[in-house]
């Protein structure tokens, strides 16, 4: 797959295309839906497969107080992108500039450097100035550049609507689980190991600490069944996500204890996936009491792992 950061070059590359037009924060079911589509007419059709995002959410431009935290870092949607066989991601800043733009302008800037046969969209895709393009635009102007359109129907689990934002507001409130029905995977945070303060060997439970990336959503205070992706291999562990409020903990982070593993991780890079919160944090009394909890807590997700 071929990342593009600017339009320069992109039209050079791909003489038609079949694009999936979207933000795709989070890469969710729904989006992945989308996206699919695209890329199996293109493969039908003999054209590459293109996703056009931006690579910062336009709220930071329109509103930045408001801006929501991420579910997926730059390197994990490519990733996911990849593994899903799209051709090329056009992932592009929006700027002040793309905010001025009609959504005729934006339409032309499509056709011009992706030269477009198909487009799809979610039915709640808008573009251009204040957002005022819709999905019916777009297949007004197919209809003039020579493009067809298909706006494709919303997913639903049940009753709800999978969106970014209610799987910001599961994982927010520790609801791990459910949110991983709605991404179509489980939650993930990736990082490097840093040197923490050596206070879990001291319990017995040595932890492997990643600081939480800035823009990233983290799940809700308190301690989960976890998957950890290492260069070792794939490994069962429990993770803490929080300040350490019994040490009176300043920062928040996340401290894993990984089982049957003894390997040096400081400076590697490690993923986490969040399978179930076994509970919320809670502020012990005495070490004594915190130890005999985290020895409750490995028991719980040895018996979650053991029942999977």
């Amino acid at each position: 797959m071929r990342v593009f950061n600017t339009l320069d070059e992109v039209h050079a590359f791909f003489p038609k295309t079949c694009v999936a037009l979207g933000n795709f924060d989070g890469l969710h079911i729904g989006h992945q839906s989308v996206i699919l589509r695209a890329v199996r007419l293109a493969r039908q059709k003999g054209v590459a497969s293109a996703v056009f995002t931006f690579s910062n959410h336009p709220i930071t431009i329109l509103d930045p107080q408001k801006t929501p935290p991420l579910l997926l870092n730059a390197q994990d949607k490519i990733r996911l992108l990849r593994s899903i066989g799209v051709d090329a991601l056009v992932s592009i800043p929006f700027t002040p500039d793309f905010l001025q733009l009609s959504p005729d302008q934006f339409i032309k800037l499509l056709v011009e450097t992706l030269h477009p046969i198909h487009i799809e969209v979610g039915p709640n895709y808008s573009f251009g100035h204040r957002g005022s393009g819709t999905p019916e635009m777009l297949l007004a102007a197919g209809e003039q550049y020579g493009f067809s359109v298909e706006i494709h129907p919303a997913v639903y689990m049940g009753d709800d609507l999978v969106s970014s934002t209610v799987i910001r507001q599961m994982i927010q409130s520790g609801n791990v689980e459910k949110a991983a029905t709605y991404l179509g995977r489980p939650f993930r945070l990736k990082g490097h190991v840093i040197r923490g303060d050596g206070r879990g060997r001291t319990l017995g439970y040595p932890t492997a600490n990643l600081s939480i990336e800035d823009g990233l959503i983290a799940p809700e205070d308190g301690v989960y069944a976890v998957e950890i992706l290492t260069r070792h291999g794939i490994f069962q562990g429990v993770a803490n996500v929080g300040a350490n409020p019994t040490f009176k903990g300043h920062h928040r982070r996340i401290e894993v204890f990984i089982f049957d593993f003894s390997a040096d991780l400081y400076g590697c890079t490690i993923a986490v996936l969040f399978l179930v919160q076994l509970r919320k944090e809670i502020t012990f009394a005495s070490v004594t009491e915190l130890q005999t909890q985290i020895t409750f807590d490995v028991e719980q997700a040895k018996k979650f792992f053991s029942n999977r």
